[in-house]
């Protein structure tokens, strides 16, 4: 008779890849009909490392929906600094406009005092013909003056108005993008949780005491390695080594979260340099360079359309603020790089 252990190891085995079964069905069934946009139904992974694959394409999806929303986000602080700069040019011609209305109003309130044809009757009473010719003059050019002002000031008023109210309306629709922009990235982030949560649980089930993808921030490598920059970059690369460890978040800026432009863009800050937030935007700042004149400092972007950017730091490795749910890290180089710039020239 078979020891009783080796009776039990196929229905252990069988319990194993039931159990196996049934995860797969009860968690991937809302996945294979996630559709965000422009974004395919996902096919139903069978595997580990078509998981991992499907995980990174989520990934680069919220990092296009992050780009675009950076975009966005720029064009409405532009939109709302212009309509700022529009509204004090309104406030002063609006000023203007009451001030000529009410050097008119005396006038008129003169002539109605005094008569209409006081100030004729003044000139014509003159003694001097030519002092008279002189003031009819001077009467007929502020009347035209005032007419012509007037108007001016009407056709600069209706033109502040219509500029105003098309920035306004460009305002609302742009803030109607960002927002539709957060909630399609909100849809993609709930599909990465499922794909990361489902990861866990097959490798939990395939191999309990492996470990799932690391989630716990990495720790910089010694300021000496691979060496800091100098000068300006050496500020940069210094303020990105000091993030690693807090977490990413979309359109963060800092200090206690960044995306990856945010990241960039705070670490070239403390040297000066003034970068936009977002990763395309800063692709057109300062010197583009090959791979081969890289240096600590210099930026690296990521994907094409471009929706990713890292800063180097030295010794093949960069630092980055990944997606949503890791954290800034120091990584190595990659893959999909399709260019490098040096924001100081």
């Amino acid at each position: 008779m078979p020891p009783l252990g080796a009776r039990r190891t196929p229905h252990r085995q069988w319990s194993r890849h039931a159990a196996r079964s049934v995860l797969l069905a009860a968690v991937l069934l809302p996945l294979t009909v996630l559709s965000t946009g422009n974004m395919t139904a996902l096919a139903t992974p069978t595997t580990s490392a078509r998981l991992e694959d499907q995980l990174d394409q989520l990934n680069r999806q919220s990092d296009q929906l992050v780009e675009q929303y950076n975009q966005s986000n720029e064009a409405l602080a532009r939109i709302r600094k212009s309509l700022k700069g529009l509204r004090a040019q309104a406030t002063g011609a609006e000023d203007d406009l009451r001030k000529l209305q009410a050097s008119l109003g005396a006038r008129a309130s003169a002539a109605y005092v005094q008569g209409a044809g006081s100030a004729v009757a003044a000139v014509l009473g003159s003694d001097d013909p030519a002092a008279a010719i002189a003031r009819v003059q001077v009467l007929e050019l502020l009347a035209t003056n005032d007419g012509d002002l007037m108007d001016q000031l009407g056709v600069a008023g209706k033109a502040l108005d219509a500029r105003r109210n098309d920035l306004v309306a460009a305002e609302k629709a742009q803030a109607a993008e960002v927002k539709h922009l957060q909630a399609k990235k909100a849809e993609v982030e709930r599909a990465a949780d499922k794909t990361r949560a489902l990861l866990a649980r097959m490798r939990a089930a395939d191999r309990p005491a492996a470990p799932a993808r690391p989630s716990t921030p990495v720790a910089p490598p010694p300021a000496g390695g691979g060496g800091g920059g100098s000068g300006s970059a050496a500020a940069a690369v210094a303020f990105a080594r000091a993030q690693v460890g807090k977490p990413y978040c979309y359109g963060g800026a800092g200090m206690s979260c960044f995306d990856c432009s945010g990241l960039t863009m705070m670490a070239w800050k403390q040297a000066g340099i003034s970068l936009p937030h977002s990763s395309a935007s800063q692709y057109n700042v300062g010197r583009r360079i090959s791979a081969s004149e890289l240096q600590p400092g210099d930026l690296i972007f990521y994907y094409s359309p471009i929706s990713h950017v890292s800063i180097y730091i030295g010794g093949g490795q960069r630092i980055s603020a990944t997606h949503t749910g890791d954290y800034v890290r120091v990584q190595s180089l990659g893959s999909s790089i399709v260019g490098y710039t040096r924001p100081n020239g």
